[in-house]
């Protein structure tokens, strides 16, 4: 099936036209080109329709967050004016002045959203503070000070089983108080319950209190997080705000997946981003409680710029380009995509580009930062000339 996406902004408003089970034709008149320099509030206004309009995002992971410096590589606001969601890739615990600062701006001015993002295996992960010398004193032999902050038990007791539930709805409530405290957007949880890593865990999280081979622990995590941000929140404040799973959210209980707007794909050895295992098993797995459209449409399909930032992506010469022009083909029906990203895109920031990549025109993006992102955005969502 051949896929026609057309998108673009109004000047004056955007309209959508609501989607069916198949991907159909969009068409918006009277376009601005968002890639080109503006700063009137025109300009920003319709930019912020854009992202508040029905589309393929334009997601990426970002780890060079400073608010400050000479160009603008370690600034939000220097991101492509059509990027819509990134995932804080480390400098979010403490934000300075400055990071404050350039994350107001690009929230308010250009409607971009900013999620925390961090490794979620063991108790207490990415939140727990370091303790003081008094509270490293105080611990006792063998005693963790993460257990014994979050008021985690190892105890195979029904008291020990309570103990632990109570410490995960601590933890999540943590997380979304942080988020709060600082007015991020939303929690990227970084799931990664069969990879091996470079450090030693114990996956408390996935292989503690298992039943009927549920992850428990993991589960009450979830469900804390999502009173309080995501789809499912409790509150309209908290349904503004996103709960988004990468790694392997395949390995999530499919009950689950209502809790999340967006599964990050990291297909970053994958030509065909869909063709990835991980959106393949969620296709079987979630097929009972989400319908394709909507696997489809909150997936977003992500390319490595750590390993291929020259290339636009690990996996070959324009992968990111390729990601942009695919859509999920499930059975005989195509469907839309939630759509593409790249992990550290801040390492693209410099990079040049060839002429012609595949047949596709890369003049557009000369001499600009982010040339491969930028094409991609473009040749997701084009403009209409």
């Amino acid at each position: 099936m051949k896929i026609k996406n057309i998108l673009a902004v109004s000047a004056l408003a955007l309209t959508t036209l609501a989607s069916c089970s198949k991907w159909t034709d969009m068409e918006i008149q009277h376009p601005v080109d968002l890639t080109k320099p503006a700063h009137d509030e025109a300009y920003y206004k319709a930019l912020r329709d854009y992202k508040n309009s029905d589309h393929q995002i334009a997601f990426s992971y970002y780890s060079a967050w400073t608010g400050v410096g000479t160009n603008m590589q370690s600034s939000l606001m220097g991101l492509p004016d059509s990027v819509d969601l990134v995932s804080l890739w480390g400098g979010w615990k403490n934000p300075t002045e400055a990071q404050l600062k350039d994350l107001r701006a690009a929230q308010q001015k250009k409607g971009l959203k900013a999620m925390i993002c961090f490794l979620v295996l063991d108790m207490g992960a990415g939140i727990t503070p370091d303790p003081t010398e008094a509270e490293k004193a105080a611990l006792k032999e063998g005693e963790s000070w993460t257990h014994k902050y979050w008021g985690w038990s190892a105890a195979q007791t029904p008291e020990g089983k309570a103990a632990r539930r109570a410490a995960v709805v601590k933890y999540a409530n943590a997380i979304c108080d942080l988020i709060e405290k600082y007015g991020y957007d939303g929690f990227d949880i970084d799931a990664e319950p069969t990879y091996s890593h470079p450090f030693a865990t114990k996956y408390e999280l996935w292989r503690t209190d298992v039943e009927d081979n549920v992850p428990t622990l993991m589960k009450l995590f979830i469900e804390t997080l999502g009173k309080r941000i995501g789809p499912m929140a409790e509150t309209e404040a908290g349904r503004k705000r996103i709960l988004a799973v990468d790694g392997e959210p395949d390995q999530l209980p499919p009950t689950l997946a209502k809790y999340f707007n967006y599964f990050i794909i990291q297909a970053y050895n994958d030509s065909v981003g869909y063709e990835n295992r991980h959106f393949q098993n969620m296709l079987t797995s979630y097929k009972g409680v989400l319908s394709t459209e909507d696997i489809c449409k909150k997936s977003i399909f992500v390319v490595d710029f750590e390993s291929g930032a020259t290339k636009g992506g690990k996996a070959g010469l324009g992968q990111i380009l390729n990601f942009a022009l695919q859509n999920p083909v499930v059975g005989d029906s195509t469907y839309r995509k939630g759509g593409i990203g790249a992990f550290r895109v801040d390492l693209e920031y410099a990079i040049s580009t060839p002429d012609v990549v595949n047949g596709i025109d890369m003049k557009p993006v000369k001499g600009l930062s982010y040339p491969w992102w930028r094409r991609a955005i473009q040749l997701m969502n084009p403009i209409i000339k």
